[in-house]
């Protein structure tokens, strides 16, 4: 069997370190972007390859379920191969951003000798936990209506490299009528043995590792649960980001390719640069945003344990399985948009308890964490700052599910300070749309909460440090796709039906002339709807439709319609592929 990659070297330069990163999501696409991570390293004197793995794009063999342990068999033979090439020296260093960095921490795991460093970028650990079935409660949104759907996209489009070569003709025809991802996610409901096994061994993990965490992203837990269990050299950053590269984000951007390049200049070519230090930086969210180093994680504090008996309690009508629209698109990989919004909407309609104003800041840092006494079957809960005016910021929010007479919650990692005067909240409510499914019968009567535990911090142990903007200066193309069309997030109420709905729209085109090597154009549309009906909640649903169009430079003119309606107990999608107006593939799956 052959594995597929892009390998991108650097000019005039003896043997030298080699990056690698190993992906389920077609290297061909990334060149058709410009592969411009690659590239940069390739320029700076670092040999960079990226992978496809077995069954995805232009690797052989059929495509293992997803987040499967056996991928690292691929990575593992990628780093045999690379070390025995005459232009590597032998050291080898692994990253990766979201999946990539799941495949990189297993793979550290694994303990090749030629590994020497690690970069894991907002990356799943566990991903039932992380992601498929967070909380133990299964998931909506973002596993089906944007990944899933998105991998059966990339297994149905066709090869962007030699696309008239017969292996690659062949190769793509075989895999057209696989199982899709989004099956297996359904088949393995929570608690499926399955899931313990695909959770990474992150205690394995020995090579001094970087792990890069957004507080704003869904994988937060995922990634600082990787820090605090690697049991080698490691470095924690962990800013306001959501799930997209650091120097990408349009919020509090930093030179992460920088950062990077310091952590592979230390531990894969010897030179001292402190690169390791701080051991522990993050960005503080709300009253005073502002980068702090602390020499550990959690850093050390008095910790705080609230009696909520003094707190104002507010209980709406009844319990309302549809809230969660307006904590924007932290649990859905969006990238660049989705900041949560004020959230007095789902505030309104939630069980809410709110201290009195505070009389000086509080800054926290770690794991805030509740008890709830008679809880509702499933619990999702948040963790909001409240200003003089009555706004209500996101700070943090966690889920979680047991039929308990006290059921103990823990919230995602974050650091956040509170202004002098602003008021804490915790929010209760039995579901968080479009995370997870609305619960079904929908909960009745209310839970009571018990305390609060926050770990609260002092600025005074901590350093304020500062990091680079990203060089907005660059000698590389970068390439990146046209939006014809401007990206739509959407929330609506159907007064009538009483159903809300998330609606998620945006079209990207690469044409030749922009994308040097290629000389295809690709244009790729999607639209993604969440909607939860509160009178009937078994009728909320995920929906979606991508349509893309390959224009290859031999003429041909292929479109890859797919489509998928889920609910919380049934899948269904469709995958249609015409080329030059002949039917190649119609087919439904279900499940």
């Amino acid at each position: 069997m052959t594995l597929s990659g892009d390998l991108f070297l650097p000019e005039d330069a003896g043997p030298v370190p080699v990056l690698i990163t190993a992906l389920p999501y077609r290297r061909d696409v990334s060149a058709m972007n410009g592969s411009t991570t690659e590239r940069w390293f390739a320029s700076r004197g670092y040999a960079s390859l990226l992978v496809d793995l077995r069954g995805t794009g232009s690797s052989d063999g059929s495509q293992r379920p997803p987040f499967d342990p056996a991928e690292t068999d691929d990575a593992l033979a990628a780093i045999d191969w690379a070390v025995a090439q005459p232009w590597c020296d032998g050291m080898v260093g692994m990253w990766g951003h979201s999946y990539g960095a799941m495949t990189t921490l297993r793979t550290a795991s694994a303990k090749p000798s030629a590994l020497r460093a690690i970069i894991a970028v907002q990356g799943l650990t566990d991903p039932a936990r992380d992601f498929v079935h967070p909380g133990g409660v299964r998931g909506a949104f973002s596993p089906l209506g944007v990944w899933a759907i998105g991998n059966l996209f990339n297994q149905l489009l066709p090869p962007l490299d030699d696309y008239e070569d017969p292996a690659e003709q062949a190769r793509w025809r075989r895999r057209l009528t696989a199982a899709p991802y989004l099956l297996d996610l359904y088949r393995n409901g929570p608690g499926a043995p399955t899931w313990e096994d695909r959770a990474v061994d992150l205690a394995a993990v020995e090579v001094p590792s970087l792990c890069v965490a957004g507080w704003r992203d869904l994988f937060v837990d995922g990634t600082i649960r990787a820090y605090e269990r690697i049991s080698g050299p490691k470095r924690l950053v962990a800013g306001p980001w959501m799930h997209v590269m650091p120097q990408e984000c349009p919020n509090t951007p930093i030179d992460f390719l920088g950062l990077a390049k310091s952590w592979w200049d230390k531990w894969l070519c010897g030179i001292e640069n402190g690169a390791d230090e701080p051991a522990v930086s993050v960005h503080v969210m709300g009253a005073q945003p502002r980068w702090l180093e602390f020499p550990e994680w959690p850093p050390r504090g008095t910790g705080r344990t609230d009696d909520v008996s003094t707190w104002q309690r507010w209980t709406p009508q009844e319990p309302d399985p549809a809230v969660g629209l307006q904590s924007g698109l932290w649990s859905t990989p969006a990238g660049l948009f989705g900041l949560p919004l004020d959230q007095h909407d789902d505030d309104v309609h939630s069980l809410c308890y709110t201290s009195p104003p505070l009389d000086k800041p509080l800054l926290i840092s770690g794991r805030p964490a509740v008890e709830i006494g008679h809880p509702w079957r499933r619990v999702s809960v948040k963790l909001t700052d409240v200003d003089p005016a009555g706004r209500s910021t996101l700070v943090t929010a966690g889920i979680e599910s047991g039929a308990v007479e006290t059921l103990g919650v823990g919230l995602n990692p974050v650091t956040y300070e509170f202004a002098e005067g602003h008021r804490i909240r915790v929010v209760l409510a039995p579901s968080d749309f479009p995370r997870v499914w609305p619960e079904s019968p929908a909960a009745t009567g209310w839970p009571a909460l018990n305390t609060v535990s926050l770990p609260v911090v002092s600025a005074q142990d901590a350093t304020e440090i500062g990091y680079p903007a990203p060089d907005e200066a660059t000698d590389l193309p970068l390439i990146e796709p046209e939006s014809p069309e401007p990206a739509v997030w959407e929330t609506t109420t159907d007064l009538l039906n009483d159903t809300v709905s998330l609606k998620l729209a945006a079209t990207n085109v690469v044409r030749p002339d922009r994308a040097g090597i290629r000389k295809h154009r690709l244009r790729i549309g999607q639209v993604l709807v969440a909607t939860a009906n509160r009178a009937d909640p078994e009728a909320s649903n995920v929906t979606g439709t991508i349509t893309g169009t390959v224009d290859i430079d031999t003429g041909a003119h292929i479109t890859i319609d797919v489509s998928l309606i889920a609910t919380s107990s049934s899948v269904e999608a469709t995958g249609r592929i015409t080329c030059d107006g002949d039917t190649v593939l119609d087919r439904r799956w279900r499940g």
